[in-house]
């Protein structure tokens, strides 16, 4: 199973498009990509998260953190 990190608020890697974030691995855009997570036996649909096209690590950004609590609390 790949591994899933949370981005910390004032991550700043980026590339030359502005705002785009970089995987800190592969130097490469990470994609932003839908999938079902589960987390303590709950499963949520269509979580978003940002994904590195060459190692597949997935990670989420703060905006994407507070979405999952957001759906974890109803």
């Amino acid at each position: 199973m790949r591994g899933r990190r949370f981005l910390p608020k004032n991550f700043s890697k980026t590339s030359s498009k502005a705002g785009a974030l970089l995987c800190p691995t592969c130097c490469v855009e990470y994609i932003e990509v839908l999938f079902d997570f589960e987390i303590d036996g709950i499963v949520l649909h269509d979580v978003k998260a940002l994904r590195c096209p060459n190692c597949q690590e997935e990670v989420f950004t703060p905006e994407q953190q507070q979405a999952i609590v957001v759906k974890l609390e109803k």
